[in-house]
């Protein structure tokens, strides 16, 4: 029989083997296996658009590392100079990897964020000025006669007659009749005042009160005073002396106050002058008259146009009539262009408004009463009212049909764009033109000494100048064009983002729009402060 035997050292190599190929595999598999996922940075700026140097910009930076927050780095702001980017400021990360800082550049800028491992895209701050310097000249609408030209030209030795014929081209100075008219003048009231009381009251002589029918229903002195107010049914009265009640007058609807020394009260009595709480004049001359509008007491002063009206007419300094200023001429001049003025409104009739031909401040005419007459040099004033005033006849200003003039008139002209001079009503106001307020160049304002207006400088600010033109953001304001006078009619507003817009106005449009005293402007330019 065939025997067989076992190789002893078998297993040991069967084991051996197994060992081997077991580390083979395992070296295969570490040999064949991806590489680890390599870390990868993130930074994101934000915070740019528009602004003003004055309020600056906050910037953002958000610093991930794989997707995550990487808290407590060191982050550096950057802004581009020319080609290169230069180092601002370093800022940390909050525990969100987020970090935050202001800039305020002058001008617009880029900036970005950088680290060792990344860096940002750029973040743009546009700026845009805080404000806009105005230049201009001049003062007031521009239409007809400025004051300021008159008075140089009456120290040129010009009279009233050529003054006006000057500033009102084809008018003619002539005469009226004097029918000692009255004129209702508001020297308190709606809407510009919205008092519901006021006190009338006297410095000496003696007044009373008057209802509608002309019954006396109270009377007094120096030492009694008239409150007035408003009731359901009209206007009361209430009478007090040391600030006790002594009578009070139901309401009524006018009460009419007249004090001594005037046409209406005791003629040949003590001559009063009467205030009005809340009023900018006093009034030695006059009745006045209080209704109720807007449930407010309004009161107005009855006048007669071509005296009592025009010597409390503060409109030109009286001094201007002083033998050695030469300018009673001036004076004169104006005296015959604020009764056409005066004539042309009291024809209107009256206004609803106010129960008054005109107003006693610049809607109008400024008209003070006694401040004016009774102030400095208002005899010079009351002087060259009556110069204008003939035994029957009043001097007047016609147009070419022989009717009266509409005189508007105005403190100085200014000069810009090459341009000095008034304007035309069609410019200044929109209305139709007339022709006798044209443009006529006027080198007089500027040379009259003294004229507070030949240069001034306004300003609007960066929100106005975005309401004006409707952009979020001005860069630049321009004038491009002017109408005849060198009034501005256009401007062109540039935005940060480079859009333009141009708006077109009347030249009292822009004076209104501007908020400056007149619309010569020479430029607008941007300011940081």
């Amino acid at each position: 029989m065939l025997q067989t035997t076992a190789f002893p050292g078998r297993s040991r190599f069967v084991a051996l083997l197994a060992l081997v190929v077991s580390l083979a595999l395992a070296l295969a598999s570490v040999l064949v296996a991806p590489p680890a996922q390599a870390a990868t940075w993130s930074l994101t700026g934000s915070g740019g658009g528009t602004t003003t140097a004055a309020s600056g910009k906050t910037l953002t930076v958000r610093y991930l590392r794989s997707g995550k927050p990487v808290k407590g780095a060191t982050v550096t702001l950057q802004r581009k100079k020319g080609s290169s980017w230069v180092k601002v400021r370093t800022v940390r990360t909050g525990t969100k990897g987020r970090a935050s800082t202001t800039v305020k550049p002058t001008v617009s800028a880029s900036y970005r964020f950088r680290t060792s491992h990344a860096t940002s895209g750029a973040v743009k701050v546009l700026v845009v000025p805080v404000r806009f310097a105005i230049s201009g000249s001049g003062s007031g609408h521009g239409v007809g006669m400025a004051q300021w030209g008159a008075y140089q030209q009456s120290r040129s030795g010009r009279t009233a007659a050529q003054i006006l014929g000057y500033y009102y081209p084809g008018t003619t100075v002539s005469t009226a009749n004097d029918p000692r008219t009255s004129l209702d003048v508001q020297v308190l009231g709606p809407p510009s005042d919205s008092r519901t009381t006021t006190v009338l009251a006297i410095g000496s002589g003696s007044w009373q009160l008057k209802d509608p029918a002309g019954a006396v229903v109270a009377s007094g002195g120096a030492a009694e005073q008239v409150t007035t107010g408003v009731a359901s049914a009209g206007v009361t009265a209430k009478v007090t002396r040391g600030g006790a009640t002594v009578k009070s007058v139901p309401a009524r609807s006018s009460l009419t106050f007249e004090w001594s020394g005037t046409r209406y009260f005791q003629p040949t009595g003590t001559k009063a002058v009467a205030t009005v709480a809340g009023a900018q004049g006093t009034y030695r001359n006059g009745r006045l008259v209080v209704t109720k509008r807007s449930n407010r007491p309004n009161v107005v002063n009855e006048v007669i146009i071509n005296t009592e009206y025009l010597y409390g007419l503060d409109e030109m300094p009286s001094g201007w009539g002083a033998s050695a200023n030469r300018g009673a001429a001036a004076l004169q001049a104006q005296a015959v262009a604020a009764r056409n003025y005066a004539i042309v409104e009291k024809v209107k009739g009256l206004k609803s408004t106010c129960g008054c031909h005109v107003y006693d401040d610049t809607r109008s005419q400024h008209y003070t009463g006694w401040k004016k007459q009774g102030g400095s040099w208002g005899g010079t004033w009351v002087a060259a009212v009556d110069a204008t005033v003939q035994d029957g006849t009043v001097t007047v200003l016609r147009d070419a049909d022989g009717l009266f003039a509409e005189t508007p008139y105005f403190a100085s002209t200014g000069g810009a764009g090459g341009r000095r001079g008034t304007a035309t009503n069609a410019e200044v106001f929109g209305t139709t033109a007339l022709p006798y307020l044209k443009h006529v160049p006027d080198t007089y304002s500027a040379k009259a000494p003294g004229n507070p207006y030949v240069t001034w400088s306004d300003s609007i600010t960066q929100s106005k100048a975005r309401s004006l033109f409707g952009l979020s953001s001005v860069r630049s304001i321009a004038v491009t064009s002017r109408w005849s006078s060198g009034q501005v009619k256009t401007l062109t507003a540039t935005s940060a983002t480079g859009k333009k817009v141009s708006r077109t106005r009347t030249a009292d449009g822009w004076r209104t729009a501007l908020g400056v005293r007149a619309s010569w402007v020479g430029s607008l330019t941007g300011r940081n402060s």
